[in-house]
């Protein structure tokens, strides 16, 4: 069975219901994302790495699914990066050692507008 994916844009409130057989030009739906599918994109940790010290939005594939962390720099003496890294996590007692990230996506900026 072959696969499509679409990503359409709906104005707020406006999205289509949709439901496990619900029929898209002649196949069945098998998923949704209601979110930015095209702007929020998971990264594959294999091919590129999050910007080192900036938190995101980490997969753990050893089962502790979603986590915050970031990339720690190693150091030298003088201050210097070495080139080496770990995940450091936002879970405490969490080490990098337990953990295989697999997937990662970029934190959002803040809201905007009224709170």
């Amino acid at each position: 069975m072959s696969k499509v994916t679409f990503v359409v844009e709906y104005e707020d409130g406006k999205e289509p219901t949709v439901g496990a057989d619900t029929i898209v030009h002649g196949g069945k739906l098998v998923s949704v994302a209601w979110r930015d599918a095209v702007n929020d994109q998971l990264n594959l940790a294999l091919d590129i790495l999050p910007p080192p010290n900036t938190t995101a939005l980490l997969f753990d594939a050893n089962g502790e699914g979603w986590l915050l962390g970031w990339r720690s720099m190693w150091r030298s003496m003088g201050g210097k990066e070495t080139g080496a890294w770990q995940w450091s996590f936002q879970t405490e007692g969490l080490s990098h050692e337990d953990v295989n990230i697999t997937h990662w996506l970029a934190i959002p900026g803040e809201p905007q507008g009224e709170v």
